[in-house]
């Protein structure tokens, strides 16, 4: 039986922010492996969505790369085309470590479910906590000024008059479109709306990665913090019996090799 009681509602808490965004992503592991075929194809049409917005920025950047002849603008480009490259990348390391990410979320819910003191239970909340702050504030910064990039700053620059004497409407990211005039309505508004969508996706990825890695890194905090508190108790207290010494030895020896694993 669980020493924690509450332990889904923890890991509910500590999980939260990163849960929303992968699972909008359709790359949150379940802990159930046998989802429903509702469930699958779902999280199968997420994924494709997913992609698609992703080449669709990231497929015609690069042949406007190829095709661009000006030096300046091929540098200015190339850092826009290797984050959306990276960021698709991330997000099919996401996918194909599904199950490595599921037994890391495993093994942290045996350790709140197995906790066996209120103090060891507060110092891990404590580093969840700030492990959430983290995210929150990834997410703030990714979202804020990534849309930022994405929907204001196309309509700040304004309308440009070539030498041709055509006026360009600026697209958040430039790309080549074929035989498509991205200038004229609807089009222009459908490759931006179909940009900004990109970039939720992009910096959902970014976020949610953050995410995954703050909840790892905090709880190993947690453990290695319970660990320290139980090697100075061990040190500290006044044994009267050896069998309660041995206990308490062993218990932080398994602790230990808990936190390795």
């Amino acid at each position: 039986m669980p020493c924690n009681k509450h332990y889904k509602d923890d890991i509910v808490y500590i999980t939260q922010l990163t849960r929303n965004v992968l699972s909008v992503l359709g790359v949150w592991p379940s802990s159930n492996r046998a989802r429903s075929t509702g469930e699958r194809i779902f999280k199968f049409l997420l994924i494709c969505v997913s992609y698609a917005l992703l080449y669709c920025v990231l497929i015609p950047g690069i042949l406007f790369w190829l095709i661009e002849k000006r030096t300046r603008i091929r540098i200015q480009t190339f850092p826009m085309l290797l984050y959306c490259f990276m960021a698709t990348s991330k997000y099919g390391n996401l996918i194909f470590r599904e199950n490595q990410v599921r037994r890391c979320l495993k093994h942290i819910e045996e350790d709140w479910k197995i906790v066996t003191s209120a103090d060891a239970r507060d110092t891990m909340i404590e580093t969840a906590r700030t492990g959430k702050r983290l995210v929150a504030l990834c997410g703030a910064f990714m979202y804020g000024s990534g849309l930022s990039f994405r929907s204001i700053l196309p309509f700040a620059k304004g309308k440009i008059v070539n030498a041709q004497n055509i006026t360009i409407k600026p697209l958040p990211c430039p790309g080549y479109f074929f035989s498509f005039n991205s200038q004229v309505s609807p089009t222009y508004e459908m490759i931006f709306a179909m940009q900004f969508l990109s970039g939720l996706v992009t910096y959902s990825i970014t976020t949610g990665v953050c995410g995954l890695a703050a909840v790892f890194v905090m709880h190993a905090c947690g453990q290695l913090r319970i660990l320290i508190d139980l090697m100075r108790r061990l040190v500290e207290d006044q044994w009267q019996e050896k069998q309660e010494v041995n206990r308490r030895l062993a218990e932080v020896v398994e602790h230990q090799i808990r936190i390795r694993k």
